[in-house]
């Protein structure tokens, strides 16, 4: 049986609108939001230019994925693309290294989870919440898959949300709405706009990536 035939029995139950969600989701995930500090302090506003530059590498990795899946529409995708064209050694890799990477970002997000919460509700440990989350997390992914895809949307629905939040109330922040504008005076204040260098791009470009 070849690789794809191996593929073809598995069910598709995802809606359109469940994948481009999930999609988005999973792009946004909690470097954007609690790592876009660390990328800050790393990279200053030269980090526009690394997040600039991981958009574009997202952009490639994402058209040859669609190129392959249009051809190949199996339900293994680039773990089966790299077996057929590269051997299987290569799809043993490739799906190893995807499901290390997964169990970091769950690992990161779930404690995220902690942090944002811990600083709302001060008086709870934060163990409560990385639990509380893992077992949601949990629960989701073993219910059946129109659950799961009904539950990741609707949470990447609430980033998309509060991306938008965060744009306007940044623009209010520039212009002076309710208050004085801001302008755009600390992209080149506090060292330049590049107060660590073209090193400092690179080393934030890779927690942007992650």
């Amino acid at each position: 049986m070849s690789t794809i035939d191996r593929e073809e029995g598995l069910h598709r139950k995802l809606t359109s609108w469940q994948l481009t969600m999930i999609a988005i989701g999973g792009a946004i995930g909690v470097g954007l939001f609690l790592g876009s500090a660390a990328t800050i302090g790393i990279a200053g506003p030269g980090v526009l230019i690394s997040y600039i530059l991981g958009a574009f590498i997202a952009m490639i990795m994402g058209y040859a994925l669609a190129e392959m899946a249009s051809v190949y529409p199996v339900a293994g995708s680039f773990g089966v693309y790299a077996e057929k064209y590269l051997g299987p050694w290569a799809g043993f890799t490739v799906r190893v290294t995807y499901w290390f990477a997964q169990t970091v970002a769950i690992g990161a997000e779930i404690t995220a989870v902690g942090l944002y919460f811990g600083y709302w509700f001060p008086e709870v440990p934060s163990w409560v919440w990385i639990i509380g989350s893992a077992a949601l997390v949990l629960v989701v992914n073993a219910a059946n898959v129109k659950m799961f895809g009904t539950v990741e949307s609707w949470f990447a629905m609430i980033k998309v949300l509060a991306i938008a939040a965060f744009i306007v109330l940044g623009g209010a922040l520039i212009i002076g709405i309710g208050q004085p504008a801001i302008g755009l005076s600390n992209l080149t204040a506090h060292g330049g706009f590049l107060p660590h260098g073209w090193t400092g791009v690179w080393l934030a470009l890779t927690l942007v990536i992650t």
